[in-house]
């Protein structure tokens, strides 16, 4: 038995809006001692700079993963500024612009904080271990 989304191709109309798209990818891993030494000696102003006051209390209240799960935000932001960049390199996000919540399953997705940026749907995806975390991230536009 076929499944059913290989069953019927698309209309005309909606391949010419798939292939109309743009796409794109992005890719971050930090290191967690690195990240830890950056957050020492940028104080306040670096988490001002790269955390919505949302994430910052997100992570404060895993009290044993703080520095693990801001890692892991922070390389989503890298990711989804990368991805961001090849849908529209004319467009500059700042850090603090893009924030990362949780769904109430714990999934993670992207809301960006730019008027311009309304018609981008990103989707991301985080991992952290012991002394890595990773994100990676795609921008439809």
């Amino acid at each position: 038995m076929r499944h059913r989304l290989l069953q019927r191709r698309p209309s005309r109309k909606k391949r010419q809006q798939l292939l109309r798209q743009r796409i794109g990818c992005g890719v971050d891993v930090i290191e967690l001692a690195r990240f830890r030494r950056a957050m020492t000696r940028g104080g306040r102003a670096f988490m001002r700079r790269i955390f919505t006051a949302q994430e910052e209390a997100y992570a404060r209240r895993r009290r044993r993963t703080t520095i693990l799960h801001l890692a892991g935000r922070f390389a989503a932001k890298e990711a989804v500024i990368k991805a961001m960049s090849q849908v529209d390199p004319t467009r500059v996000v700042a850090m603090n612009q893009v924030e990362v919540r949780n769904d109430r399953w714990g999934r993670p997705h992207i809301v960006l904080h730019d008027p311009s940026s309304k018609r981008i749907k990103v989707h991301v995806s985080l991992s952290h271990v012991d002394s890595v975390a990773v994100a990676s991230a795609i921008a439809i536009l």
